[in-house]
């Protein structure tokens, strides 16, 4: 009986003993596929899955993905304010090389992150408008871009003068306060402030580096003009003597942002700013102190040319803004304004005085020729003679004749006038300006410095116009200075274009 069991055992193993290599070469196979399949097994269920890229291929067999977290139950976005100031000193940021003085060749202002002034709350936001590139009117449109270089460019513009340029409107920002205002005589340097940096293209949405400086000063002129019903003083009243002054220039400034933002907040304060300037306007033509329209007694003539020739900037800034019906409005008055000039225009010596012909007669003949030019278009007798009355003066920062007030109006006339007069003028003021900026960017007292102080003789204030060392001085010369060296691409010279003339003049000269 136990045989059996062992003769059947022997019988079974002597096929598989044969067969040996067979047989072993099958459970290497079995066991090499049960290894694999046990991997491929594991991968799936206990491995996480490769991400692949959007478009890649793969399996449609792989496992969902997970369901998304409700997009409610997240926080919401925190607020990003804009960058503090740089750390490092203005004069790390605005090295130039001054030692080229021929030529043009414009050099790419160092780039920096968007700043705010120190003087701005880091909360300080930054003004979208969404109208992209705005189209500006032919007589504005060297300041932007590649047009600014180009521009400059023909009209005898050195590398230094960009480079002041460029050193004022760094030192400006630094003199921000915080509502967007500058200075103690805020209407009046803000609006400055402001021309300075429009008129070298920068605008909220297109600065790179200066977009919330400007946005703050555009706000603190809505937030005025509002307040105030379009009384841009910022005293409350237009009634004081000076008014007239400071309105006339924040009604140029935001004339010109609107024209070159389009921010449709300022429409309705240009209106109403406009129209005190038109009903301020005497019957001569001209403008005085309070805008004072009564009557004149004897020889105490109110019309003041000075006052006049922002008024006059202001309205043709006005004019080119666009503005639906502004034209109609501002035309006529210009017209008058002109009667002015002409007023108190002497020919004996081509001079324009201040209230009448023949008193103050350097200082303010650019203020008569401007105004002729801008709303001309054309030279007529009065702007001739006036172009040879402003070249009877030496053109010296520090000399005892050096009024900067004048040197703004000349600049312009000039270039207006373009010719010998432009060729003469630009030969002289570009170099006593570059030559003379500070380090810092500003502009230190013009004129001949004072005598040296005796041991123990105390300084005595400087005597001139805003010509001292406290910040409303050095914003006033800054502000100024800015202008002048900008004038190669503010405002191209109008007799070149007749579809902006106000008609008028001396055909026959």
């Amino acid at each position: 009986m136990q045989d059996q069991p062992k003769s059947h055992f022997e019988r079974l193993l002597k096929p598989i003993l044969a067969s040996r290599f067979l047989t072993i070469s099958a459970l290497i196979h079995l066991l090499i596929i049960v290894l694999f399949g046990g991997k491929v097994l594991f991968n799936k269920y206990v491995e996480p899955p490769d991400f692949q890229s959007a478009g890649e291929g793969g399996s449609d067999n792989s496992p969902p993905a997970p369901p998304e977290t409700p997009t409610e139950t997240l926080p919401p976005q925190p607020t990003v304010a804009p960058p503090p100031p740089p750390t490092s000193s203005l004069n790390t940021i605005t090295s130039f090389n001054n030692t080229s003085s021929v030529g043009f060749s414009m050099p790419l202002p160092a780039m920096a992150p968007p700043t705010i002034s120190k003087n701005l709350s880091s909360q300080a936001q930054t003004q979208t408008f969404g109208h992209g590139v705005v189209a500006l009117p032919g007589v504005m449109g060297g300041r932007t871009g590649a047009a600014r270089q180009s521009t400059g460019e023909k009209y005898g513009e050195k590398a230094a003068a960009e480079q002041s340029v460029m050193r004022a409107l760094r030192w400006l920002q630094t003199k921000q306060h915080t509502d967007g205002t500058w200075g103690g005589n805020r209407g009046a340097f803000t609006g400055l402030s402001l021309l300075c940096y429009l008129g070298h293209g920068e605008t909220p949405e297109t600065s790179h580096e200066f977009s919330v400086v400007v946005s703050n000063a555009i706000g603190a002129m809505v937030t005025e003009g509002n307040r105030s019903h379009g009384q841009l003083s910022f005293q409350g009243s237009l009634a004081s003597g000076p008014a007239p002054y400071i309105h006339g220039i924040c009604t140029y400034a935001i004339c010109e942002a609107y024209t070159m933002t389009k921010d449709e907040r300022l429409v309705p304060i240009i209106k109403e700013a406009v129209d005190y300037i038109i009903k301020g306007q005497r019957p001569d033509g001209g403008w005085a102190y309070s805008y004072d329209i009564t009557g004149d007694v004897g020889d105490a003539i109110k019309s003041d040319t000075s006052v006049c020739g922002w008024q006059i900037q202001a309205l043709k800034a006005a004019h080119l803004t666009g503005i639906p019906g502004m034209e109609d409005k501002v035309r006529p008055v210009l017209d008058l304004a002109m009667k002015n000039m002409d007023r108190v225009f002497n020919p004996k010596d081509g001079s324009f005085g201040y209230r009448k012909a023949g008193d103050h007669n350097y200082s303010l003949t650019g203020v008569g020729v401007l105004a002729k030019l801008f709303w001309l278009g054309r030279p007529d007798r009065t702007v001739r003679m006036g172009i040879k009355n402003i070249q009877t003066v030496d053109v010296k920062y520090r000399s005892a004749g050096c009024l900067l007030y004048s040197w703004y109006y000349n600049t312009q006339a000039c270039y207006q006038a373009q010719g010998s007069a432009w060729d003469w003028w630009n030969s002289r003021f570009q170099d006593q300006l570059t030559s003379t900026q500070s380090e810092d960017g500003s502009w230190p007292p013009c004129g001949l410095p004072p005598p040296p102080l005796k041991p123990g003789q105390k300084p005595v204030a400087t005597n001139g116009f805003f010509n001292g060392t406290g910040e409303d001085d050095l914003l006033f010369r800054t502000t100024l200075c800015t202008l002048m060296l900008e004038v190669y691409y503010r405002y191209l010279p109008t007799s070149k274009d007749t579809s902006l003339s106000g008609g008028g003049g001396d055909e026959g000269l």
